[in-house]
C-alpha cells in the first residue's frame, strides 16, 4: 500500500520484520495444531496445517532470497485466505474456525498494496459472507444466522479499522517523507553554497625578500596569486604612502594621504 520512504525504516523492511515475526510465530502455531489433529486423527485439517506451514515457508524464500516481496504477498496472503475461508466451510473445530478470520484484514492492509488490499478485502468479506448468511447455496457447515449475522457486523468493523489504521499510517509516513525531501534538498543546497566558498588556514611558507608563498606542489606563487586561488578575494593594485616615498623622493604626497602620521 505505501511506497518506500527514506526515513528510517521503510515499508520493505517494515514488511520483512513483520514478515519474520508473524511468520515464524505461525509457523511454530500450526505445529502445534498439528499435533493435536494428529491426536484426533483429523488428516484434512493436518493437511490444511501442512498446506499453511508450505505457503509461510515458500512466502520467505521468495521474499528473503529471491526479492519476490509484492508477488509473495499477494499471493501468500490470499491463499491463506482461501484456507482458513475452507476451514469456516467445513466446521474445522466447529466454530472454532471463525477465531482465526479477524486477523486476515489486519494482514491485508498490510502487506498488500492500496488496490490490492482494497480487492482482497471485499473478496474476503463476501466469502466469509456467503459461508455464514447462506451455507446451503455450497452446501457448506450449517452456522446459526443470528451468529453468522452478529459475527458479520464484528468482523466489518475490524476490516474498516485495519483500512483506516493503514491509511493513517501512509499519511503520517507520506507527511514524514516529504518533510525529509525538503530538509535534505536544503541540506544538498547548503553543502553546495559551503563548497563555492574557499578559505585560507593552516602555516603558509612565505619568502622574507620577495614575499612569495609555497603551494602544496613546492612551487613559489606571488602572493596575489595565490590568495586569488585558494579564496574569493580579488586584488587591485595600488600604492601605499611609505613606498610612494622612497620610490619618487622628488614628490610630496602628503596632500593626498588622509593619515598625516605614515611612516
Amino acid at each position: 500500500m505505501p511506497a518506500e520512504n527514506n526515513t528510517g525504516i521503510d515499508d520493505r523492511q517494515r514488511r520483512r520484520n513483520f514478515l519474520t515475526f508473524s511468520g515464524s510465530l505461525g509457523f511454530i502455531t500450526l505445529l502445534v495444531f498439528m499435533v493435536f489433529d494428529y491426536q484426533e486423527g483429523n488428516l484434512s485439517e493436518i493437511f490444511l496445517d501442512v498446506f499453511m506451514c508450505t505457503v509461510i515457508v515458500s512466502g520467505g524464500v521468495a521474499v528473503f532470497k529471491y526479492n519476490l516481496d509484492r508477488l509473495a504477498y499477494c499471493v501468500g496472503i490470499n491463499l491463506v485466505s482461501l484456507t482458513l475461508l475452507y476451514d469456516v466451510a467445513i466446521g474445522a473445530g466447529g466454530t472454532g474456525g471463525l477465531f482465526w478470520l479477524p486477523t486476515m484484514p489486519l494482514f491485508i492492509f498490510f502487506f498488500l498494496e492500496r488496490t490490492e488490499s482494497v480487492i482482497s478485502a471485499i473478496l474476503f468479506y463476501g466469502c466469509a459472507t456467503i459461508l455464514l448468511m447462506f451455507p446451503a447455496w455450497l452446501n457448506t457447515f450449517p452456522y446459526d444466522v443470528s451468529v453468522g449475522s452478529r459475527y458479520l457486523n464484528a468482523l466489518f468493523f475490524i476490516v474498516i479499522i485495519a483500512y483506516g489504521l493503514e491509511s493513517s499510517r501512509h499519511r503520517s509516513a507520506r507527511l514524514l517523507k516529504q518533510s525529509y525531501d525538503e530538509l535534505k534538498s536544503h541540506k544538498e543546497k547548503l553543502e553546495q553554497a559551503l563548497s563555492e566558498v574557499k578559505t585560507l588556514s593552516g602555516l603558509l611558507p612565505i619568502c622574507a625578500n620577495c614575499k612569495k608563498v609555497r603551494d602544496d606542489k613546492g612551487y613559489w606563487n606571488q602572493i596575489e596569486s595565490y590568495v586569488r586561488e585558494h579564496s574569493e578575494a580579488e586584488f587591485s593594485h595600488g600604492i601605499c604612502p611609505s613606498c610612494a616615498r622612497e620610490l619618487y623622493p622628488d614628490v610630496d604626497f602628503s596632500d593626498l594621504n588622509p593619515s598625516k602620521n605614515v611612516k
